[in-house]
């Protein structure tokens, strides 16, 4: 029996080779084609799979656009303990992807994408909830019980108070996110909550 847990073991290994060409693939072509001119027969070239296998592991390739988008997205660092440094330790990975021409055009491919696919709309989302708004709402929750800001908090504002300029930046003005822009961000939210 060896020999089928090698098998299965080296057709894992494909598996996951294959999908990281397929996603390394579909970030060099969302990077260069953008969204709307995106092509899955580019992908399926550059990666060396067959479109089957590209449409069989991503039903809507709006998701495999978003997805390849956010695997390059660094987890934040380590939790210093203070508020404000971590409100930035969430917003600092989507700041630092837009530093580089790649990652900008990355990032805004991915929102496009996420824009006009439901599929990639409701991924992104997904993403958002779990690593900006579930922790930022852990955060926010924790200072208002020691009432540094009011216990009355709008999350949803709140992520829009983060969030909002990254996405204009990147869809309508086409330019990047100034210096400090977590550190900024992060303070302007909790100045605007504070308890009064």
């Amino acid at each position: 029996m060896p020999d089928d847990k090698e098998a299965k073991s080296a057709a894992s290994r494909r598996g996951i080779d294959s999908r990281l060409a397929i996603l390394d693939a579909t970030r060099t072509v969302l990077i260069e084609n953008g969204w709307r001119k995106f092509s899955v027969d580019e992908v399926a070239r550059q990666a060396h799979a067959s479109k089957q296998t590209i449409y069989r592991r991503w039903p809507a390739i709006g998701v495999m656009c978003v997805e390849s988008c956010l695997t390059e997205i660094k987890k934040p660092g380590r939790d210093s303990g203070d508020p404000i440094d971590r409100i930035v330790n969430l917003l600092q990975p989507l700041e630092l992807i837009t530093r580089t021409s790649s990652g900008y055009e990355l990032l805004r491919g991915a929102l496009v994408a996420a824009a006009d696919d439901s599929h990639a709309g409701e991924f992104l989302r997904g993403w958002i909830r779990e690593n900006l708004r579930a922790p930022l709402r852990l955060i926010l929750a924790e200072i208002a019980s020691k009432k540094v800001i009011r216990r009355d908090f709008n999350l949803d504002e709140a992520i829009d108070t983060l969030t909002s300029p990254i996405w204009a930046r990147l869809l309508i003005f086409h330019a990047p996110l100034p210096e400090n822009y977590s550190r900024s961000r992060a303070e302007r939210l909790l100045a605007d909550l504070a308890d009064h």
